[in-house]
């Protein structure tokens, strides 16, 4: 069974979080302080509900299928960049980590 803690042998990835249905924090590793960690466990499950909101949408205007559930989300920015598949989350250093050894390390963590 894939743990949290594995995530960080993808080069780049500085932290992870398991958070639940309730936006709380379940397990932190990395290089995160407990506030930012928890910080960052509710900003992720509302960026959750939002993008299930948006997929939902989405799909009902535009009549294409296949939209919602939606998997995941990725939030690019200048230094890092912060990765979220199901109720995982990651902080990668934006120009050092491969996206697909990112995303298959994340879905084995997601059982996606």
């Amino acid at each position: 069974m894939a743990r949290l803690d594995d995530i960080l042998q993808v080069p780049g990835t500085v932290a992870a979080i398991r958070f639940l249905d309730d936006g709380s924090l379940a397990e932190q590793v990395g290089d995160i302080s407990a506030a930012h960690a928890d910080l960052a466990s509710d900003m992720c499950d509302a960026t959750n509900h939002m993008m299930q909101q948006e997929a939902d949408l989405f799909s009902a205007y535009s009549g294409m299928r296949g939209w919602t559930p939606p998997e995941g989300w990725v939030m690019y920015g200048q230094e890092y960049s912060i990765w979220a598949l199901g109720k995982i989350a990651c902080i990668v250093r934006t120009t050092e980590v491969s996206h697909n050894d990112l995303y298959r390390a994340l879905a084995r963590l997601a059982h996606f």
